[in-house]
């Protein structure tokens, strides 16, 4: 694996713990004359704020032509230790992965909405959302925005994110989509994120919230 990651801020202090080794791009919102340096990481700077999904389809199209996988991590994220490796197993396991994601913990270890099935305007119906991950590693609808393992070319057949969306739709959208194009979305609990404290970057809503509005079609309140 030729790896490449992409974060939409500038990352925290223990956002590189964990990381593999592959080319960094940070998307600023600054200015290319105000963008601050990152040691080690090229900086695209796009000179407005961008949502989640607009950000990180700028940095994917600045990587190399070389990476063929693409870690997605939220800028306050920080990988536990064994978790590059337990994605790159599932990833040799599900060869027609597409995106796998991690579990994901709070600061306080609390476990965090990581996966679940795709909720459709049946379940709004019958008052039941699916919400939930599988305990063990699985094909599952959607994995979180916060942390995700892409093949590089299954992002591709896909064209990227949908910037329409925000989090968590984002990601429940680009699950959906890598289905419908013959992917798996990957679910894998033994690779362990945790999210630290701050702006919530990219959630802009409860997980509950965007599933249900996923279901409803997208649909603005």
């Amino acid at each position: 694996m030729q790896f490449g990651i992409v974060t939409w801020a500038t990352p925290g202090d223990r956002f590189r713990a964990g990381l593999p080794d592959g080319e960094l791009v940070v998307v600023s919102a600054d200015t290319v004359a105000d963008a601050a340096p990152v040691p080690g990481a090229r900086v695209v700077a796009v000179g407005e704020l961008l949502a989640r999904a607009a950000a990180v389809n700028r940095g994917v199209v600045a990587l190399g032509a070389d990476v063929d996988w693409v870690l997605v991590a939220d800028p306050r994220a920080e990988l536990c230790p064994g978790a590059v490796e337990a994605l790159s197993a599932a990833a040799a396991r599900f060869p027609r992965a597409g995106v796998l994601g991690p579990r994901l913990r709070g600061p306080d270890g609390s476990v965090r909405p990581s996966a679940g099935a795709l909720p459709t305007a049946r379940d709004l119906r019958r008052g039941r959302v699916p919400f939930g991950a599988p305990r063990h590693t699985a094909p599952v609808g959607w994995v979180a925005g916060e942390c995700l393992l892409v093949r590089r070319a299954a992002w591709e057949s896909v064209d990227g994110f949908d910037a329409r969306h925000l989090g968590p739709v984002d990601a429940v959208d680009l699950g959906a989509r890598l289905v419908r194009a013959g992917w798996l979305v990957v679910h894998v609990p033994a690779a362990e994120v945790v999210v630290g404290a701050g702006p919530a970057t990219g959630m802009l809503e409860a997980v509950d919230r965007g599933l249900r509005r996923y279901a409803k079609g997208f649909r603005h309140a």
